[in-house]
């Protein structure tokens, strides 16, 4: 599946930078990166992205960004969509099957522009377009999650889909920089093997259960908030004669079976990028990657009808990927029209009451007497 890759603002130009960089790994390449940003200083590090495809917005700023207002980020963005738009479809393909928006969404330009972004794209593409959004830690403060709140309410009917990772999850107070950007691996790992669907593996090996750019489109694209699980298991090795690496196992179709059980399970129930209830799912899509030979079309169907027993929708799409020399196995989970999700309960209660408290602050109120 190829998706024109579109990074708005810091946070969301480095996880585009890291989709490029994990994909190196991969025999096939799906993703074809943009940048855009308000600060010049954002745009530094991006090695992985040509330097005629990052774009400085907003003119009146002067590369200095937005100081985290998300409401300077969108009136930035609407003055110059014509020309933003103009940028992206010089780098649209008829190979792209769709656009994937990233941003932070508790910064002044992520959180800011993809609304503006989405709402445009969403008028002119004739593909699907969906966001990829990342939410504040709860230590980054309210702004953030005011922000955060806002770009979800105004772009989730402009979105085909909206894939959430919350920071949270993954990083704890301690970690600084360092924990955002395994926050980015972590995104990168299961977008990079989401994209396998619809793929082929060179020599033209095809998976025993083609997963395709339709499948993820009637599973994700249909609206609603998406979260993804991941789970990988390293085959080991053991050295043949004159030290070539050879497989140190052989196990039968049982075997396979099981060992594919048990990466779909543990992706479905471990961390997912937005921690939920994944029963509450409408609708699921699992893809299974690795060696041809460690793959398993009974593994894959028996955990499809285990997930399908188990979320509110009952409609599970599952394949795999052929990947000739890994030594691994691994499964990305898309778990898709939630409708059990604390964590944006709890945003929107944190930005509902920080914007109360700001708008009677701005009105002014009488001390009571003392």
């Amino acid at each position: 599946m190829r998706f024109l890759a579109i990074g708005i603002g810091k946070a969301g130009s480095r996880i585009v930078n890291e989709l490029v960089e994990t994909e190196k790994k991969m025999p096939t390449k799906t993703f074809t990166p943009l940048v855009f940003n308000t600060s010049k200083a954002d745009s530094i590090g991006l090695n992985n992205i040509k330097d005629d495809r990052k774009f400085i917005v907003g003119e009146s700023l002067r590369g200095q960004g937005t100081g985290g207002d998300s409401k300077l980020g969108a009136e930035v963005a609407a003055e110059e969509i014509d020309k933003i738009t103009s940028r992206i479809e010089q780098y649209q393909r008829s190979e792209h099957d769709a656009i994937l928006l990233v941003a932070g969404l508790g910064g002044g330009t992520g959180g800011g522009m993809l609304p503006v972004f989405a709402r445009e794209l969403s008028d002119r593409s004739d593909v699907p377009i969906y966001g990829l959004g990342v939410l504040p830690s709860r230590d980054e403060g309210e702004v953030y999650a005011l922000n955060a709140a806002r770009s979800i309410k105004t772009s989730i009917s402009d979105l085909n889909g909206l894939i959430l990772v919350d920071n949270s999850a993954f990083v704890s107070p301690r970690e600084g920089s360092s924990g955002y950007e395994k926050v980015n691996k972590e995104i990168a790992k299961r977008m990079t093997l989401l994209s396998r669907a619809g793929e082929v593996s060179p020599g033209g090996e095809v998976g025993e259960k083609i997963i395709d750019a339709s499948e993820v489109l009637n599973t994700i694209g249909r609206g609603g908030i998406t979260t993804l699980g991941y789970s990988m298991e390293q085959v080991e090795t053991k050295k043949g004669f004159l030290g070539i690496l050879k497989r140190k196992e052989e196990v039968g179709d049982l075997g396979k079976t099981t060992r594919i059980v048990s990466i779909i399970r543990r992706a479905v129930k471990g961390k997912l990028t937005l921690p939920c209830d994944y029963r509450s799912a409408e609708r699921a899509l699992v893809l299974v990657a690795g060696s041809p030979e460690l793959l398993s079309r009974m593994g894959t169907d028996k955990a499809r009808k285990w997930l399908e027993s188990e979320i509110v929708g009952h409609d599970v799409r599952a394949g795999d990927y052929p990947i000739p020399r890994a030594h691994f196995v691994a499964a990305v989970v898309a778990l898709s029209g939630l409708t059990d999700v604390p964590r944006i309960r709890e945003l929107f209660e944190v930005a509902s009451e920080f914007q109360r408290k700001e708008e009677e602050s701005r009105r002014g109120f009488d001390l009571p007497p003392l």
